[in-house]
């Protein structure tokens, strides 16, 4: 028997289901939800975060926000050089070979490596468990860890890459895809919340940086900022959060662009190639 159970709480359809459940007795008892909050969640997800935390808790579900010491995308005091910053998001990469060399004309297109999921959720969240049951504790699968992946995302499934934690994945076992959890909330009266996810994560899909930019705001503006933010914080490379490599506000086209009245045009840098 574990020591302790845990929801990797994302606030996002599939774990606020999972949370759900297990607060109408659906699931087992969980000792804890736990939110790593990355700070640059869409405003939605914080508003459904504050209206469900009380109801969720009033049902047995104890629920404790994490956060990481420094959510900064970009690090400066990463790294031995100070003039090379560490970009903790997924960038998408445009090279600029030096001029003068045989392929000064073609530019080369890269993708950085993710580093804000370990930073930003997982260490935080690790550190909270370690402090609730200190390291003498860290016993084999001594912790089962739920997370929030449903039957249609199957291949998300991963072990845990540390002994103590045993991941569980309580939708797959109930051969519940994303639809029967939007489902199964609208059938309890719950709200269906959108999905969790950075404003400016590069693995959007089209129509979900579409939706960002017609909806505008503070979140929009704080993805475009950090569109802007990345751009020349490498030497050779320019970055870039939508996959066209271009600006986000030119990459992501919307009718109010061109007027409400018009149709929208498709514009072949919005390809939506979000990996994903």
């Amino acid at each position: 028997m574990p020591e302790l159970t845990y929801l990797s709480l994302g606030w996002g359809v599939q774990s606020w289901t999972i949370a759900a459940m297990a607060a109408l007795k659906e699931l087992p008892p969980l000792d804890l939800a736990i939110h790593s909050d990355t700070g640059h969640e869409a405003s939605g997800t914080y508003t459904h975060a504050e209206k469900w935390t009380s109801w969720l808790e009033e049902r047995g579900v104890r629920v404790v926000t994490v956060r990481p010491e420094n959510n900064s995308v970009v690090r400066e005091d990463w790294g031995k050089k100070s003039d090379t910053p560490s970009i903790q998001i997924p960038a998408f990469t445009l090279t600029h070979p030096r001029e003068g060399s045989a392929s000064a004309a073609n530019a080369k297109e890269g993708q950085i490596g993710r580093q804000c999921t370990r930073q930003w959720k997982v260490t935080p969240i690790r550190k909270h468990l370690r402090s609730i049951l200190g390291m003498g504790r860290l016993k084999a699968e001594s912790v089962e860890c739920w997370q929030g992946i449903s039957l249609d995302e199957w291949s998300r499934m991963r072990d845990s890459d540390v002994g103590y934690i045993k991941n569980i994945y309580p939708l797959v076992d109930r051969r519940m895809t994303r639809a029967d959890c939007i489902e199964w909330l609208q059938q309890h009266n719950l709200d269906v919340p959108n999905k969790s996810a950075c404003v400016f994560c590069p693995f959007h899909k089209r129509a979900e940086w579409r939706q960002l930019k017609q909806q505008g705001g503070s979140d929009w503006d704080h993805a475009v900022a950090v569109d802007q933010a990345i751009r020349s914080k490498r030497n050779t490379m320019d970055l870039f959060i939508h996959p066209s490599r271009l600006p986000l506000e030119e990459a992501v086209r919307i009718p109010e662009d061109v007027g409400a009245q018009q149709l929208e045009m498709e514009m072949p840098c919005d390809g939506g190639v979000c990996f994903v």
